[in-house]
Order: C-alpha cells, then structure tokens, then sequence
C-alpha cells in the first residue's frame, strides 16, 4: 500500500494539473497496440480463469476422488503464484517484457497441447500445474508493459480501462470451453487454451517488432521535446508520441 500511494504521488506530481482528455479518449481507442495489450490480457486471463473455475473438475476426471481433486487442485494454484511472484523480479534481469511474455506463452502453449494428446493421470496432472505455472505470469507482465509505453494520464487510465475489461470478457468465455461432453480428457478446452497462447506469442511479437522500428525510427530523427515553449498539459496530450518517448519492447 505504501509503495502503491508514493507511486501515485510521483504520477500526479508530473501533471498536478492534468485534466480528463476526449482527445486522448479517442487515442487510446484508435491505437491498435491498445488493443494488443488487452487481447494479450484477455488470452492470460482466460487460462487463469479456467484453472480457478475448473482445476478441481479436470483433476477428478484423471481418476482422482472428489476430496483428493479439491485438495490436490492447490498445487496448480501454488505454481501459478509462484510463477507470479517470479514475474516481479524478471523485469530487473532483462527489461524487454515481450521476450518474457513470449517465453511464456510458447511454454503455456506446449504444455496445453502435451495435456490435449497424452492420458496418464500422473502426467497430466503434472502439465497440469506446468500449464498454470506458465501461463500466470502474462497478465501482471502485459500490465506493466502497458503502463510503462502508454504515456497521457487519460490515454493510460482508458487502456488500463480496455484491459481490465477484457480481462472479464475472459471469465464469461473461459466457464464455457471445458464442456461436459468433453470429459474425461477435455481436448477441446486445453486446445482452446493452447490456441490463446499462440495468440499472446504472435502478438507479443508483432509488438516487439513494431516498438523496435519505431524506436529506430525517432532515433534516426534525431528530435527532442522543447519543453521550454510547452506547457506541462501540451505535454501530456502527445501521449506516447513524444519524440523523446521510447518504448520498452
């Protein structure tokens, strides 16, 4: 909380006066990258929402009793939060939130499809919680990737916006991909779940590509922010495309 309130304070101290921006509003509409992040977000929420609503369902179906499944469906949980915390320490070693966001999703991925073909309780209860450990460290990392390129205090709160509400979006599809008619093995849920993380990946990396150009191309430029014949709100209003404003890919 208190790291949470000194963060707040550094924000506002920027732009005191910073007002809500209807241009701004239609920026951050009409920017796809917007758009990538919250898609992003939603594919991450939509496994995470699964393994909450279904982790205990899918472990019985491996054969377990329906006490040991509620009991054992911890252990998903407990890798997903590991993994999460993990997440907040990643960004220190490499800052380039695509390459993690990638490497995750392409594991999340392998381990959905592995989950799709093989039967073994054991094995599948095992790529069960690699699945969950994999997946859960996109949305905080597409989060802080959002916050940290996004610039305009009404553009970031409106992309803020779009991602969360995505991230709901994921709860109302993801209660409905593991179907009754497909159990024991639920195939068609894990696909589901394999195919989102393929999404993240090719995003992600639509994402880095474009940031990089982009970066090259106002470092080719050369140009700089006159602060001094602008006022702090005619900064604001440029957002992201301040010429000295570089993103993090």
């Amino acid at each position: 909380r208190d790291a949470a309130l000194r963060m707040l304070r550094a924000d506002r101290a920027l732009f005191p006066s910073a007002n809500y921006s209807p241009r701004q509003v239609l920026y951050a509409l009409s920017d796809w990258t917007v758009w990538a992040y919250a898609i992003i977000f939603w594919a991450a929420a939509t496994g995470g929402t699964t393994q909450a609503i279904f982790g205990p369902s899918l472990i019985q179906a491996m054969g377990y009793s329906s006490t040991r499944a509620q009991i054992l469906s911890a252990v998903p949980s407990a890798c997903g939060f590991a993994s999460q915390i993990l997440s907040m320490a990643l960004p220190r070693i490499c800052s380039r939130f695509s390459v993690w966001i990638m490497a995750f999703s392409a594991l999340a991925c392998a381990f959905y499809a592995v989950l799709a073909t093989v039967e073994g309780p054991h094995v599948r209860f095992a790529f069960l919680a690699l699945s969950n450990f994999a997946l859960a460290p996109n949305m905080p990392l597409v989060s802080l990737w959002m916050a940290n390129n996004v610039l305009g205090v009404t553009k970031k709160g409106v992309a803020a916006a779009c991602t969360v509400m995505l991230g709901g979006v994921a709860g109302l599809i993801g209660s409905h991909i593991y179907r009754q008619q497909d159990a024991p093995q639920y195939r068609f849920g894990h696909v589901f779940n394999c195919v989102c993380n393929a999404v993240i990946f090719l995003l992600a990396l639509v994402l880095n590509l474009n940031f990089r150009h982009e970066n090259k191309r106002r470092d080719r430029k050369e140009s700089t922010l006159d602060t001094d014949s602008l006022t702090l709100e005619q900064i604001d209003e440029l957002c992201d495309k301040r010429p000295d404003h570089r993103y993090t890919w």
